[in-house]
């Protein structure tokens, strides 16, 4: 990876830290040692950064360079017969509700899908997630299988789009697929709100319906994963 696509992948994880109440620049620029100036420059991409100063930002960040790595960056080239695809991780959902990237100890393994379809999927992010990886898949376990399917299908694979944390209809008139994370657990279903309450049905009618309460330190896009884009079962 060029140096210039690793500093824009930096400027994107402290804009989305910022975004999200994680940190201020003029903070940021104070324990890293550097002029404010000299850190909104860079922001702006008005400027670039030496190693070392590289070295101190993600010092202060708390994360390395892999943090900044897409998963399949981290995955050996393909052979000219799968330029047209690419890698995506296969995480845990407890890692995809929390980490923006990944360490290769985090991932599983990979899918691969066409760069053309995964391109063409619209975002909607309402929670400020420029900076984490979009992409990744994962796997269902037996409960979550039962409540997507009326037979169970533990071990069918979904693409979760973690840029599409809006509750907007992705087609007109016909409700969105979510991963969610209720409490100390997570599901997959389609999502609505009840007064302050996150409803979750479950793809399957047999299936029990989940709730979970919103308050002003929780609301339902913090419950959202992501977007169920794409489901691979074997049968």
């Amino acid at each position: 990876m060029r140096l210039r696509d690793l500093q824009d992948r930096l400027r994107a994880h402290i804009r989305g830290r910022i975004s999200r109440g994680e940190l201020t620049g003029l903070a940021l620029s104070r324990q890293a040692g550097f002029q404010q100036g000299h850190l909104s420059n860079f922001l702006n991409a008005r400027r670039g950064l030496s190693l070392e100063s590289m070295d101190r930002l993600l010092a202060t960040l708390q994360i390395e360079v892999l943090d900044l790595v897409e998963a399949g960056d981290l995955q050996r080239r393909p052979p000219a017969a799968n330029a047209g695809l690419e890698s995506v991780a296969t995480v845990s959902l407890e890692h995809a509700a929390r980490l923006p990237r990944f360490t290769p100890e985090q991932i599983g393994g990979a899918v691969s899908f066409r760069k053309t379809f995964l391109r063409r999927l619209k975002a909607n992010d309402i929670c400020g997630r420029s900076d984490w990886l979009r992409f990744v898949t994962i796997q269902l376990d037996r409960k979550s299988a039962k409540a997507m399917f009326p037979r169970g299908a533990a071990g069918a694979m979904l693409l979760i789009d973690r840029h599409y944390t809006s509750l907007d209809p992705y087609r007109p008139r016909q409700p969105n697929l979510y991963a969610v994370r209720l409490e100390a657990r997570w599901a997959v279903g389609y999502v609505s709100l009840a007064g302050d309450h996150l409803v979750l049905r479950p793809r399957n009618p047999e299936a029990a319906v989940e709730t979970a309460r919103l308050n002003r330190t929780r609301r339902y896009s913090d419950c959202i994963v992501g977007r169920v884009c794409h489901v691979a079962l074997e049968v």
